[in-house]
């Protein structure tokens, strides 16, 4: 994979415009310590649906190389790497990045890659990446502008692009871990300044679970 896996061997051993609540500086340190370990291991279990719904929507099958954009413990890795791609989890926690080095199985090992950085900051070469998504992770990035700009940048020509977050409802509580529909108009909007094109936002259901899911695509060259 190149680029995406100069990091692979240290890793192994190691880890809108509108937008709904705020936005908090230094947002991988929130995820260490005994409280980050807990949150880590409550998002590590019970997403098998989710990943599902999100690899299928992003169409990943074999060949595809597919970045996470905030990875937390890696649930979402497994599921490309299930289905042939080879995957690289890119976050700002080492704790995050030390669970899902942990939870990956030994079968998938070759094929998933866990590094650290942000989305403002993805330590990934141009167009080195046929599939970009973010899950639960968008309410983190501290410029979406920035890291829209970087997940254009990795994407090939045709790549994939898709963002999904719990759907939340105005001034409920814990609102700024989730989008209201307004920010995810804001967030394909936002998406279609960066450069993206098909953009959509679109509603599912995960059992008791409602996401909003932001989808669009590098558009290719021109011949």
């Amino acid at each position: 994979m190149g680029a995406m896996a100069s990091e692979h061997e240290q890793q192994r051993t190691d880890h809108g415009q509108r937008h709904v609540g705020h936005r908090r500086r230094g947002h991988g340190n929130e995820f260490e310590g005994f409280l980050g370990l807990l949150g880590g291991l409550t998002m590590a279990f019970g997403r098998g649906r989710s990943a599902r719904l999100v690899a299928e929507l992003a169409e990943v099958g074999p060949g595809d190389r597919v970045v996470d954009v905030g990875c937390g413990p890696g649930r979402f890795l497994r599921e490309a790497a299930e289905r042939g791609a080879t995957a690289v989890g890119v976050d700002p926690s080492a704790q995050m990045r030390r669970l899902a080095v942990r939870r990956i199985p030994a079968a998938l090992r070759p094929a998933i890659t866990v590094t650290e950085g942000t989305a403002e900051r993805l330590p990934l070469g141009d167009g080195s990446a046929t599939v970009a998504w973010a899950v639960a992770s968008y309410h983190h990035w501290d410029d979406p502008a920035a890291g829209l700009a970087e997940v254009h940048r990795v994407l090939e020509p045709g790549g994939r692009l898709l963002v999904a977050e719990g759907l939340a409802r105005p001034r409920r509580w814990f609102q700024h871990h989730a989008l209201t529909w307004d920010a995810a108009e804001d967030l394909a909007a936002n998406a279609r300044q960066a450069g993206f094109a098909d953009v959509t936002a679109t509603r599912h259901s995960v059992g008791r679970r409602q996401f909003v899911v932001v989808a669009g695509r590098r558009p290719a060259d021109p011949s």
